[in-house]
């Protein structure tokens, strides 16, 4: 039997209906495209506090193969002072407290040199200056939390009994002017005084949640307007251009939208702009797409948002995937979206927000512009139990790896998250290849292959509450070894933290049997199991063949490719799976191709040669 050949897609549909079972369908040579470590991130991994993260929380951090951390404490990072290593707290009666990036950042690059750091510029063109003026809250109701936390009183403003504002603060006796060179200030600080090497901190989000400051930061903006609009992205364009100064091959992750609401509404109005009224994801990705067509300088490398679901069903958190790509999911909790064109429209009841994000950036920068797509918060698993809450971030990692999501770093984290980070960030492969299955929304097989295409790992997450799912898979373009081949699955997750190490952990080992590129497997109700497939072929049709080498890996300015005269030519392959460079090749030289104008980031490098396609990644820095 050829191991290549697929079937028939009818004929699978058939035999899955006749069987009960769940049909996958596996194409190596399909959808490939590198899969962006930083999918494997969280918020949060060194203290920037006095108290030092422990030694437990680090190990952990290293074992479960932590990747990416954002740092900057969400709106705690708006009026962050690092001259002064001052920060005010927006749901702390703006009172300001000590807050230390340096430690933070100096911690990380020496405790956990393999993870990237993200950490913001500000733009609301204030910072904090004095703890001196900060509300007395034990004196009032011995500071007991409640929604009065959130009004504007440091700098001398009063609350009656009830958690009434009778006086706002005067935010000028504890804030202090902060321009773009005064944000940016940091990164040279870091690298110049600090001596940090700052290929670990290339990330940097814009602020956060900026449309929303009004109900946050209301000490300084009190109600948004198109004025206020149009000096934040003013303020966003000023620091973008005041870092690409510095350091042109930053990333800039904006504009950090803060909910599915906010996402098209911010609070108060939406922009209004040359006369037209616009939702604030679009308004956001025009102006900067101007701004970079008017300046020459690129304004956005990161397309970032936050999400906060609020489904209450398990049968629905487990589908808040596909709010971010699938054009066909009818989404519940799509109430933003109905202000998408301006008015109220209740037909608009698809959310796709990526989808959308993703049309409007080819509308307003052009076709191929490169930018990606990142959630730097979500929280929706904290009210289910720990395998619920583990099914579903390992969806959201799942659908991240297919569309070559950038980051994502959930905002909570949960029992049963760590043991989903373990599994994909030990255990998953390098590229994404496609595996459709007969029953998406039941049963994703989330599937990806080695960088040397020696392995492959399937993912398998069952959806159903009740139900095991017999599934069928069958592999093409891919010579998998026959015999048994190991399985991981995690199923009926504890209450209590089952995560120590990679080798203490919840983890059941097992077998399936593999034969002529067709295996069947069973899982049980609400689990995920990887299936490690090993190539029949190891070392000899891996990736990249002996014969054939990629160097320098990583690069800044030419990328090589070896040749054994069977070469034909060279694609490079974006994130997005478009091919950005193709090279043909010549006689027996080596092929060179310039990648200096690139985007810095992971890419797939496809290899034609006169017997089939080879591949292999490189990152670009």
């Amino acid at each position: 039997m050829n191991k290549h050949l697929l079937l028939p897609t009818t004929f699978l549909a058939f035999v899955a209906v006749a069987n009960a079972q769940v049909s996958v369908v596996i194409d190596a040579d399909a959808d490939n495209m590198p899969i962006s470590p930083y999918l494997y991130g969280k918020n949060g991994a060194t203290s920037d506090q006095a108290t030092p993260t422990s030694a437990a929380d680090m190990l952990r951090m290293r074992e479960a193969g932590l990747r990416f951390a954002r740092m900057n404490n969400g709106n705690n990072a708006t009026k962050y002072n690092w001259r002064r290593k001052l920060t005010c707290h927006p749901d702390w009666y703006k009172n300001v407290y000590p807050c230390n990036w340096d430690q933070s950042a100096s911690d990380l690059q020496s405790e956990l040199p393999g993870v990237q750091g993200m950490y913001a510029f500000q733009l609301i063109g204030k910072a904090a200056k004095t703890s001196d003026y900060n509300f007395n809250d034990w004196a009032y109701n011995q500071s007991q939390w409640g929604e009065w936390c959130s009004k504007p009183v440091c700098g001398g403003g009063e609350l009656d009994a009830a958690g009434n504002l009778v006086k706002k603060g005067d935010a000028s006796l504890y804030l202090e002017d902060w321009p773009a060179d005064s944000t940016v200030g940091i990164y040279k600080h870091w690298r110049d005084e600090l001596g940090l090497d700052m290929s670990q901190f290339q990330y940097w989000s814009m602020d956060n949640e900026f449309e929303m400051w009004p109900w946050t930061h209301s000490d300084v903006v009190e109600k948004n307007s198109d004025e206020v609009f149009e000096m934040m992205m003013q303020n966003y364009f000023a620091t973008a251009k005041a870092i690409r100064a510095i350091d042109p091959s930053v990333k800039l992750c904006g504009p950090v939208a803060g909910s599915e609401w906010t996402w098209f509404y911010p609070a108060d109005c939406q922009p209004t702009y040359k006369g037209k009224k616009y939702c604030w994801l679009e308004y956001f990705i025009m102006r900067c797409a101007e701004e970079e067509k008017s300046s020459g300088v690129k304004m956005l490398d990161v397309l970032d948002i936050h999400f906060y679901p609020g489904d209450t069903k398990v049968a629905d958190v487990l589908q808040t995937h596909r709010v971010l790509w699938d054009r066909n999911f009818v989404y519940s909790g799509a109430n933003g979206v109905k202000t998408v064109n301006g008015g109220w429209d209740e037909t608009q009841t698809k959310e796709y927000i990526f989808g959308r994000c993703q049309d409007w950036i080819d509308q307003y920068f052009g076709p191929n512009r490169g930018i990606t797509f990142a959630i730097s918060e979500y929280d929706n698993t904290s009210s289910f139990n720990p395998t619920v809450t583990a099914l579903s971030y390992a969806s959201f990692l799942g659908e991240g790896a297919r569309h070559g999501m950038e980051f994502f770093t959930p905002w909570t984290w949960n029992t049963g998250m760590w043991e989903t980070l373990h599994l994909f960030g030990r255990y998953a492969q390098d590229v994404n290849v496609s595996a459709v299955s007969s029953n998406e929304e039941l049963l994703s097989a989330y599937t990806s292959i080695s960088s040397t295409r020696d392995s492959m790992t399937i993912i398998l997450i069952n959806r159903s509450e009740t139900a095991s799912q017999k599934v069928s898979l069958t592999i093409g373009n891919f010579d998998a070894q026959d015999g048994a081949a190991e399985t991981l699955q995690l199923a009926n997750l504890p209450a209590s933290e089952t995560f120590n190490s990679h080798t203490d952990n919840a983890l059941t080992s097992g077998k399936v049997a593999v034969a002529s590129n067709m295996l069947s497997v069973e899982v049980p109700p609400l689990s995920m199991t990887a299936v490690l497939v090993p190539s029949a072929h190891t070392g000899v049709d891996g990736f990249v063949a002996q014969s054939v080498a990629v160097y320098p890996n990583p690069t800044t300015d030419v990328l090589y490719v070896s040749n054994d005269g069977t070469i034909k030519s060279v694609d490079i392959v974006n994130t997005s799976g478009v091919v950005v460079k193709t090279v043909n090749a010549t006689a027996d030289d080596d092929v060179a191709i310039s990648v200096a104008d690139l985007d810095k980031a992971v890419y797939l490098v496809k290899i034609r040669t006169a017997g089939g396609v080879k591949f292999s990644t490189v990152v670009v820095k």
